[in-house]
Parts: structure tokens; C-alpha cells; sequence
């Protein structure tokens, strides 16, 4: 399943993933906003001012690495970033 994420200011991603975390992605998201924000699980995607962490910085790239790595680790259908979609996008997710 195709996956449009929409980061503003015309910055536009795609991920290509299995059908089963496309269909629950809106949920499946919150689950990683969770993550992403979480200063004792995730150092990776934070931005430091002056030695210290003071928000999370994140694009598709996070979103895959969290999805192959955390969420569905032990899955063999994994997340990948595409270019230009070939088929037609099925869900936009806004950030």
C-alpha cells in the first residue's frame, strides 16, 4: 500500500508498506508520535540546543525506521521509502 505524508511547506513523502499497516496507519500513528516524543526511548530524532534535547525532529526516514525496527520487527513485510508512487496513493497522513 502506498502512504502520502505530507510534512508542509511542499515537503511530500511516500512509503511503500504492507496492506495490513496501511489500513491501520491512523492509528498505528499515534503509536509512534508516542515513540518519537519519548526522550527515554528515542535519542536518534532529536534536535540539541546548547547540549540539550529540546524537540523531536522526524521525516519518512523515522517513520520506516520505527515501523521495520520497533512496531513490527519480527514482520517480514517491511516499510520502505519510494520516490514516485507507481500506484495510487491510498491514504495522506498531515504533520
Amino acid at each position: 500500500m502506498i502512504i502520502r505524508f505530507d510534512f508542509g511547506e511542499d515537503n511530500i513523502q511516500y512509503i511503500s508498506c504492507a496492506t495490513k499497516v496501511g489500513r491501520k496507519i491512523n492509528r498505528i500513528r499515534y503509536d509512534f508520535e508516542n515513540w518519537v516524543f519519548d526522550e527515554n526511548r528515542n535519542t536518534k530524532y532529536w534536535l540539541y540546543e546548547n547540549g540539550e534535547r529540546y524537540c523531536p525532529s522526524y521525516d519518512t526516514d523515522a517513520i520506516i525506521d520505527w515501523l521495520n525496527n520497533v512496531k513490527f520487527k519480527k514482520g517480514t513485510a517491511k516499510a520502505k521509502l519510494i520516490t514516485v508512487p507507481k500506484s495510487k496513493v491510498k491514504k495522506t497522513l498531515y504533520f
